[in-house]
């Protein structure tokens, strides 16, 4: 009896679990899952019977299956790129000047360190991986890119107000990493911090500048706030929010950059449910992103004293305004709550596919691969 007192019905394939506090245009339909559930008699019940899991596994199954595929074409451009092209300049070379020296190979390497070559690998590499995912995705999961843009409610106060949080984040997590930088330093632990690359030629500072503000924000969001989290919102939009943020932050691959890319990760998949596009998070990915470089070229290029005026400046600016901004959007908005028949059909399920525990370890191993 107690579980016929959970059934939802009727139930509504666009709002099958009555969320009130979830946005009801962000969510595809639930029919995808379950294609009875429009039928006159049909009920949602509070655990879900082994076909609506194994439903909901495969359709996980698929979305993480899209995140390696991007993630495997991501390192295979990569590799071919990196082994492909010295071996094209050894030939050319080689026909050219008839012997060359010993030490040859690490003199390409040095040239493509210093010059615009090893940026543009990772562009390129970044572009072709994450726009394969997103392109597998939106195949197996029947999603168009069209059903990630249907922007509404967003407006230029809301822009404006998003990147002051986005920036706050930024500085907040940013203050907090040089703390616990210098505190494990105490005990003799040193943590890898990361630092963009602006110096050398104008070419290469310019690949470096489109990769970071515009290749990268523009394509992860495509991957993780589109098809990651929009198909895990079939189930429950805040669990969608914070899957996307911890993958996103994994595939970082940096333990003290997610510190940053976590928390950043949950308010931008926030505010893409709440306008029901990835428009809003990826103009705030961008200009975060396009504030690091300038830190970074304004670090390496300004005089210490200048720089340091400047930074306090942005600092003090930034952390009393971002604080009011953040303070006011916590008090009048909040993430969506989760039911207890979202409960059942969320992290368990997605737990349950062996590919959920295989992108984690891939990310965790390409992590750790250049200590060994």
């Amino acid at each position: 009896m107690a579980v016929l007192q959970a059934d939802i019905k009727p139930v509504d394939p666009t709002d099958p679990f009555r969320n009130p506090t979830e946005e009801p245009e962000y969510s595809p339909d639930y029919r995808a899952i379950l294609p009875e559930i429009d039928k006159p008699d049909a009920a949602l019940p509070l655990i879900p019977s082994p076909e609506e899991a194994v439903s909901i596994r495969k359709m996980f199954s698929l979305v993480f299956l899209s995140l390696m595929f991007g993630f495997f074409t991501t390192a295979t451009v990569h590799t071919a790129l990196t082994l492909g092209l010295p071996m094209l300049l050894r030939v050319i070379d080689m026909q050219r000047e008839g012997s060359l020296p010993q030490n040859y190979g690490q003199i390409v390497q040095q040239y493509f360190s210093d010059s615009s070559i090893s940026m543009s690998i990772t562009l390129l590499s970044c572009f072709i991986g994450n726009l394969s995912g997103f392109w597998v995705g939106c195949r197996l999961t029947h999603l168009s890119w069209q059903d990630f843009f249907k922007t509404r409610r967003f407006t230029l106060s809301r822009m404006m107000m998003y990147t002051v949080i986005g920036l706050w984040i930024q500085l907040i997590t940013g203050e907090g990493t040089q703390l616990l930088s210098k505190y494990l330093s105490q005990f003799g632990i040193s943590i890898r911090m990361e630092h963009l690359a602006v110096d050398g030629s104008a070419t290469r500072l310019a690949v470096t500048a489109v990769y970071a503000c515009l290749i990268a924000p523009l394509t992860e969001e495509l991957l993780f706030r589109g098809i990651l989290m929009k198909n895990a919102a079939r189930v429950g939009q805040r669990f969608a929010i914070f899957l996307s943020a911890f993958f996103f932050a994994l595939a970082h691959q940096n333990p003290v950059q997610m510190i940053f890319t976590f928390p950043l990760g949950i308010f931008l998949g926030y505010i893409t449910m709440r306008h029901n596009s990835l428009t809003p998070a990826i103009l705030v990915h961008i200009l975060v992103n396009t504030v690091s470089v300038l830190s970074a070229l304004g670090e390496s290029n300004l005089p210490a004293s200048t720089f340091r005026t400047v930074s306090m400046i942005y600092t003090l600016s930034m952390l009393a305004v971002g604080t009011a901004v953040f303070m006011y959007l916590s008090v009048t908005e909040r993430l969506p709550d989760r039911t207890p028949h979202q409960g059942f059909r969320c992290l368990r399920i997605a737990g349950a596919s062996p590919l959920f525990w295989g992108l984690i370890i891939m990310h965790i191993a390409a992590a750790l691969y250049p200590f060994f």
